[in-house]
């Protein structure tokens, strides 16, 4: 009788783990920690339009053929801020879509700063690591409150920023800065996150992280890791076209340089601003591998052909391939090298005795996240000028995340069928020599 006694005072006996993470209290501390992150928001935003006010200013003094006003070329500065979350800008010839993606870095860079200071700066992230019992406690742990007054921060500032450019000559169209404005600081909190966790440093944010983690279905866990990998292997398959491009091509682009006669600070800026685009080149050379094709007002370099028409003089666009018949076959490199990937990892992150589908669940799922990627970006390097010819400058996004998503889980389950079936075929073998 003891000794049952003794066995139900263990099995009731509640074991020591880890702290609740509870919410945090409305102190005045707390209070001080949410206005920093609002504060930050704000600061990012000026911070950022400060850092492109030096050159363009600079610009402004140095060249003698200019004949805006000081106050004039300051508001370029918003201009080119609020182009950098791809806004609209309405100048009195056109309107202005298109968002330099070196250009959108910048901002997303000094995010990402403010965004670590905002999230891992907060008292009692070095403790032990807390118990995560739900959303709540997950959402304290990974300081989303704080992360959410920043994003909601650097929107109001946005906002209210680009409505002082209204009264200029270029005003901002406030709607169309609105996603840019929400997904630079959102991107920015998601990369602090990932970097944490991978580091392990602060055992809250890395606990939040875990929770996040285990409720993310598994076949969605296994189907990130090969996507990252063959976006980061189709950037660099496109820098190298472009930058093969623009060797061949550098004579005429030099010959273009020359009929602008642009004066030395005009040549400057124009060749930063072509840099700054260098991404969405990138962006366009993978719409032209995929067959989605891509277009510069009105000429169209697709699948097999490239039209002629009139092109905006922009040296770099003397690298587009002369109208007429282009080499066939060019999405098979898109194909084998993308999807290939794709399938031969999916089979590896997979058990060996997992079924057919299981595997190609995971091929898929990468297929679509690379997709999903291309769509964004497709969205980001895709701008024009409206009204006018140039109103399409870039790709379809829509077009070329739906190409590149078919292609590349083409390729991605063809290997993983084949895949399957040599490694079905050894599996049985040792079975078929056994003796009865």
């Amino acid at each position: 009788m003891e000794a049952m006694t003794v066995l139900e005072r263990s099995e009731t006996t509640p074991t020591p783990g880890p702290e609740p993470q509870r919410a945090p209290v409305l102190t005045v501390r707390r209070v001080g920690e949410v206005l920093g992150a609002a504060v930050a928001g704000a600061v990012c935003v000026a911070l950022g339009v400060l850092i492109l006010a030096i050159p363009t200013l600079l610009a402004w003094a140095g060249d003698e053929r200019s004949t805006a006003s000081l106050w004039q070329s300051a508001g370029v500065s918003v201009d080119l801020w609020a182009l950098a979350h791809r806004a609209q800008v309405v100048t009195p010839v056109a309107e202005v879509v298109f968002a330099p993606l070196l250009l959108t870095a910048l901002p997303l860079l000094l995010c990402w700063y403010a965004a670590r200071q905002v999230i891992l700066s907060r008292p009692g992230l070095a403790q032990r690591v807390p118990h995560i019992g739900g959303w709540r406690s997950a959402w304290h742990a990974l300081g989303a409150t704080d992360a959410t007054v920043f994003v909601l921060s650097y929107l109001a500032a946005s906002l209210a920023l680009a409505h002082t450019a209204s009264f200029g000559i270029a005003p901002v169209r406030l709607p169309s800065l609105v996603p840019g404005a929400v997904l630079i600081p959102l991107a920015a909190v998601a990369l602090v996150w990932w970097r944490d966790h991978r580091r392990e440093e602060h055992p809250a944010v890395d606990a939040g992280m875990a929770w996040v983690r285990d409720r993310t279905p598994v076949l969605i866990r296994r189907a990130v890791p090969p996507a990252l990998e063959v976006l980061v292997a189709l950037a660099a398959v496109c820098f190298l076209l472009v930058l093969g491009l623009l060797l061949l091509r550098g004579e005429r682009i030099l010959s273009l340089y020359g009929s602008l006669d642009a004066g030395v600070t005009g040549t400057a800026v124009l060749t930063l601003a072509q840099l700054a685009a260098l991404p969405n080149l990138m962006v366009w050379a993978l719409g032209w591998l995929s067959g989605a094709g891509l277009t510069v007002g009105t000429v169209h370099v697709g699948w097999s052909h490239s039209t002629a028409g009139d092109l905006p003089l922009i040296p770099v666009l003397g690298a587009l391939p002369e109208p007429g018949t282009l080499p066939p076959g060019m999405w098979a490199m898109v194909l084998v090298l993308a999807g290939a990937w794709i399938g031969y990892r999916a089979v590896e992150v997979t058990s060996r005795l997992s079924s057919w589908w299981t595997k190609a669940q995971v091929a898929l799922g990468a297929s679509a996240v690379v997709g999903a990627a291309t769509l964004v970006l497709g969205w980001l390097a895709t701008g024009g000028l409206t009204p006018g010819r140039l109103g399409r400058v870039g790709v379809e996004p829509g077009l070329l995340a739906g190409l590149l998503t078919l292609e590349v889980a083409a390729g991605a389950l063809a290997v993983v069928t084949l895949l399957h079936l040599v490694r079905a075929r050894r599996l049985s073998r040792p079975a078929a020599s056994s003796p009865s």
